[in-house]
């Protein structure tokens, strides 16, 4: 029963390595030859305006190391004349397999997004 146990404990130990290998070798390979594909979309988050990127592999993409969503939104200031200032909102930079998301403000609207990108 205790050989059983330790030779059950071994092989969960060597898979457990060999993932864990598989994946520290897969990180330098993906970064250094793969193309990815980003994309942004918008939409209202409790009425506010919400961008998310990502980036996706790609044999027809490019290479990128690390992205970010621009927002441009409309502030509206002022109460008796009420006037559109643009604001732009920078998402935080992100790997290609992670999301890149920003918000506008209350009382904004969406002007413009985009995706930048890093090589």
């Amino acid at each position: 029963m205790i050989r059983g146990k330790k030779t059950a404990a071994g092989t969960v130990a060597a898979v457990v390595m060999a993932a864990g290998l598989g994946l520290i070798t897969a990180g330098p390979a993906e970064a250094a030859g793969a193309k990815f594909k980003c994309t942004s979309e918008v939409h209202l988050d409790l009425g506010r305006p919400k961008a998310i990127s990502k980036c996706k592999k790609s044999s027809s993409g490019k290479k990128v190391s690390k992205h970010r969503v621009v927002l441009v939104c409309d502030v509206v200031r002022g109460r008796g004349t009420p006037h559109d200032i643009p604001w732009t909102v920078f998402g935080p930079w992100k790997k290609p397999g992670e999301k890149s998301t920003v918000m506008c403000g209350f009382s904004s609207f969406t002007r413009s997004w985009k995706v930048e990108t890093r090589a």
